[in-house]
């Protein structure tokens, strides 16, 4: 994918986002039943910080522990809805991009990257955001990523089209996408869009990971309905990845 083609899908993700947020906000009430998995990488007293926050629902993951939280997210309408939900001394929100964190090295002790690596074009911006990420980690401290998996079987048959669409558009001259990049639209309310969205294999998503710097501690395909381990024919919806910067 050319930069000029990735700078203009960022800036399409944050429109979009603004102009969904009311809507959006709506449907994210409550975490992921997968992301249950990541209070118990968290303990009391842990500087935590939300990357892709939308309006802060993953903040009551940690509910009673007494944590330091910070949630940034490219839309300034979600975060505006962040800010009216979640009115705590120990919670901050702000507009910024996953690319240039505003953010010290060694800040935080986890980092939360939700459904938000895969709205990242580019394998180049892709890596540059889990960069960010190590960077601002403490030694020993844990990034915590759920991200859409590309053979959900809920939309295989129309992941197949459009990879079959992108590959044949790419031989021809046509289109400047990367493979597994799809678009999913978004339906709920007046404002009608198309999601950017990049679908991971569990091996993609690896070997970024590790280019970023990160060590492995877990990583396995989960069931969007109740968050366990899933095989594929029984719902595996998202990537659900663990990992650590080397203490």
């Amino acid at each position: 994918m050319r930069e000029e083609t990735a700078k203009k899908i960022l800036d399409k993700v944050r429109d979009d986002y603004d102009a969904i947020a009311e809507y959006f906000s709506e449907t994210r009430t409550k975490p992921w039943p997968a992301m249950e998995r990541f209070r118990d990488s968290v303990k009391p007293g842990d500087r935590v910080l939300d990357v892709g926050c939308g309006n802060g629902r993953a903040y009551q993951l940690f509910a009673g522990l007494a944590i330091e939280y910070e949630g940034i997210d490219v839309s300034g309408e979600l975060i505006r809805r962040a800010r009216s939900l979640w009115r705590d001394q120990l919670v901050n929100f702000r507009v910024g991009s996953a690319l240039a964190l505003p953010y010290e090295g060694d800040e935080f002790d986890a980092v939360l990257a939700v459904a938000m690596l895969h709205h990242v074009p580019s394998e180049r911006y892709r890596l540059q955001a889990l960069r960010e990420m190590h960077r601002v980690l403490k030694p020993g401290g844990r990034l915590l990523m759920t991200n859409w998996y590309l053979w959900n079987p809920t939309y295989v048959i129309g992941n197949l089209w459009r990879l079959a669409r992108t590959f044949f558009g790419k031989i021809l001259g046509l289109t400047d996408l990367d493979y597994n990049d799809v678009w999913h639209p978004w339906k709920r309310g007046p404002v009608k869009v198309d999601r950017y969205y990049h679908d991971f294999t569990v091996g993609e998503l690896r070997r970024l990971c590790r280019a970023a710097g990160f060590e492995m501690a877990e990583m396995y395909v989960a069931s969007a309905r109740d968050g366990r381990k899933a095989r594929w024919l029984r719902g595996s919806d998202n990537i659900v990845t663990i990992c650590r910067k080397k203490a």
